[in-house]
């Protein structure tokens, strides 16, 4: 392990007030032996390193350093190094801490301010999927109705699929799928959340063998974990894409955290293209309870966590 210092710290008398995101942590004692191991917490050096360092400078023994060591990874104000993406992950969970709600016409300034960055298409003739991505939107207005279990299969192939020519890739032994990963690791976990009835939800879980029955759970928890959007009462299913962190940071480090964000991306717009294809509705959304739905769907959370979701309906005729 490599304690990092994650906390800002107020000094006040012989305690050290250290500010986390939406609270604030306490630590008393000698504050000459707490500076003496914050300063030797930079990311690099073992905890072996850092108390032998701490009991040379301070004169204490190697129980009482490891007991300090022990009380601030508890508290978060350390964390190791290679995890300091679970840091990250909770600072920006809902509710989020430091959420800031902007005017409508402070955004509105924002963006007829800037020149746009999208490119223009200067070719006369479409391809397919040239017409696809002109028809791609985002729809919050669904019939209500159900899909069909082979709807529901498909869609999951789409966004996390294995293919064909996956059969002798020599570099993993999971193959390769529908979006690009990091490593050819696939992190990344599917479940989806498939309405039953007015009240009834059932999850599936994506594997091998295709989409999986879960639990039940009611429409309230849904409602609950996706913080009462009302587009969800007329939806037939959410998709969530969860990652399991270590699949990737392991090989990658705290930059694989970046790399799960990126393969979420990749097979979120996949969803949006074949359901363009097939004239269904689809919205992405990240306005989630993170932790609650998390424990909905059994993870481990933050080691194992949402991170997007997309809402799929049959479309609301006008």
């Amino acid at each position: 392990m490599y304690p990092l210092v994650t906390a800002y710290s107020i000094e006040k008398d012989n305690k050290l007030e250290f500010l986390l995101p939406g609270r604030a942590v306490i630590v008393e004692g000698s504050k000459e032996v707490l500076l003496c191991l914050l300063r030797q917490c930079t990311g690099y050096r073992t905890v072996e390193e850092i108390v032998s360092t701490v009991c040379e400078q301070t004169n204490h023994n190697g129980k009482e350093v490891l007991e300090v060591i022990e009380k601030l990874l508890i508290h978060q104000i350390l964390v190791d190094a290679s995890n300091y993406f679970l840091l990250f992950h909770r600072a920006s969970e809902n509710p989020a801490p430091f959420f800031r709600e902007l005017p409508k016409e402070y955004t509105a300034k924002m963006v007829q301010e800037g020149q746009s960055p999208l490119i223009p298409f200067f070719s006369t003739s479409h391809t397919i999927l040239e017409q696809l991505l002109e028809k791609r939107e985002s729809v919050r207005q669904f019939s209500g109705d159900r899909l069909s279990f082979a709807e529901l299969g498909r869609l999951a192939w789409v966004i996390y699929g294995k293919i064909e020519r996956s059969v002798d890739f020599p570099e993993s032994s999971i193959g390769l799928g529908t979006v690009p990963s990091g490593g050819a690791l696939y992190p990344l976990r599917l479940f989806v959340l498939a309405r039953q009835s007015h009240l009834n939800w059932v999850i599936y879980v994506g594997g091998p063998e295709g989409l999986r029955e879960g639990s039940q759970i009611s429409a309230q928890q849904v409602l609950q974990a996706f913080l009462a959007d009302s587009f969800l009462e007329d939806a037939a299913a959410v998709y969530v894409l969860a990652c399991n962190f270590q699949q990737i940071t392991q090989k990658y480090g705290n930059r694989g955290y970046r790399f799960a964000l990126l393969e979420a991306g990749h097979a979120a717009q996949n969803a949006y293209l074949w359901c363009a294809e097939q004239n269904l509705g689809v919205v992405e959304v990240g306005s989630f309870l993170d932790e609650e739905l998390a424990n909905l769907l059994s993870l481990s959370y933050p080691e194992q966590a949402p991170l997007t979701a997309l809402v799929i309906g049959r479309r609301k005729q006008s």
